[in-house]
């Protein structure tokens, strides 16, 4: 894992739920909320989850933000970027959220960065090899960064079944041969974690900090 872990990903695929679980299971100290384009589930919702796993969340300093879609990056989030710490950016999943990327690009050592798509191919958006590869030239092409790497996190929440994430594999596995780009993870819920084996890169079994239990 590099020190500076972007995560992208369009809305639905949980790419905060991501970014909170592995920060959590890696021990990062701080996760960046970048995602100024969607008010809802986002990692910002988690700060006392957060504190508790003493992770620091850094969003919005403006006040009563936590439900707004006000284009605001705190200050603290640029600190980061020359700095030892391993940090987590979650990041907007659209070319509108990615264009954040180039307040960043002068400030970065590409050697230290890691660029990684969150994808849910159960997601219309996401649901076949030409769309990916589509969203990511969008996002390549509005952040100024390459994707690095993919995220395997295709699923139906708390109905998911292994098998589902094998079909989704073969999609993704499909953009991983024509763009030479690794999974690098596969997000499996937590309750199926231990029966999912031979999946694509490192497991990270899934809690759904951010679904309450009647979604």
């Amino acid at each position: 894992m590099k020190r500076l872990t972007f995560i992208t990903g369009h809305y639905g695929s949980g790419k905060s739920e991501f970014a909170v679980n592995l920060a959590i299971k890696k021990n990062i100290k701080y996760i960046v909320d970048l995602d100024i384009v969607n008010p809802y589930f986002r990692s910002r919702e988690l700060t006392d989850k957060l504190k508790e796993n003493d992770i620091s969340l850094i969003s919005s300093s403006i006040g009563a933000s936590l439900g707004s879609d006000l284009p605001y990056i705190a200050k603290e989030a640029y600190s980061f970027l020359r700095g030892k710490d391993k940090v987590i950016y979650d990041l907007g999943g659209d070319p509108v959220g990615a264009v954040i990327l180039r307040q960043f690009l002068d400030q970065l050592d590409l050697n230290e960065v890691d660029l990684l798509l969150c994808i849910n191919v159960y997601r219309e958006q996401t649901s076949t090899k030409q769309k990916i590869i589509s969203m990511i030239k969008e996002i390549e092409n509005s952040g100024g960064l390459k994707i690095t790497g993919l995220i395997n996190n295709s699923n139906f929440l708390r109905e998911t079944k292994c098998s589902d994430i094998k079909d989704a594999e073969k999609i993704i596995s499909e953009v991983s041969k024509e763009l030479k780009l690794d999974v690098i993870y596969t997000g499996v819920y937590e309750k199926i974690a231990n029966s999912c084996d031979q999946l694509l890169g490192e497991i990270i079994s899934l809690k759904l900090y951010l679904r309450k239990e009647w979604l």
